[in-house]
């Protein structure tokens, strides 16, 4: 029971960040993809299934909220939650070189994904700008912004879901 509350209060709460306090801070135009990071963290450290639940709920509630297609992110995130979770069986809690591996590369794929769905498709082929002025800034506000909130969701996952557990069991 506490791995659901934890997960929902996660994903509300870094929608909640990414979407409205992040917005008004003067750091550009980008902000950090914590939504992702989130389905990332969720899916090395619960498995796949948790990080499909979890990336389908963020997707979910930036399809509602961005009306770009109902299902759109719920989809994408989803799948970004399910393969960081066919990582779980080699991954260590205090080895953080896989999910400062992961993370990236996941924010990669999604902002090239966009890339190829948003521009190219619309017919504007400027990859440069598109690199200079999207992709790095994301990649590297995403990237930093793992590294200050992935200790805290160890933290969490340790102390609260873990002990739940065990004194369920």
């Amino acid at each position: 029971m506490r791995k659901w509350i934890t997960g929902i209060l996660s994903v509300l709460l870094m929608f909640l960040i990414q979407t409205s306090v992040f917005r008004f801070l003067p750091l550009g135009v980008t902000v950090p993809n914590f939504l992702l990071l989130l389905c990332c963290i969720y899916g090395l450290f619960r498995g796949e299934i948790d990080g499909l639940i979890t990336g389908f709920f963020c997707g979910l509630l930036l399809d509602v909220f961005y009306l770009r297609g109902l299902g759109f992110y719920a989809l994408i995130y989803g799948l970004i939650g399910y393969l960081n979770g066919l990582a779980n069986p080699y991954f260590n809690p205090r080895e953080r070189k896989l999910p400062l591996i992961l993370i990236p590369f996941s924010d990669l794929a999604y902002l090239l994904l966009m890339y190829l769905l948003f521009y190219v498709l619309n017919g504007r082929f400027d990859f440069m700008f598109y690199l200079t002025d999207v992709l790095l800034p994301e990649l590297l506000m995403t990237f930093g912004g793992s590294i200050l909130i992935y200790p805290l969701f160890l933290l969490i996952e340790n102390r609260f879901v873990q002990r739940g557990n065990e004194d369920a069991g």
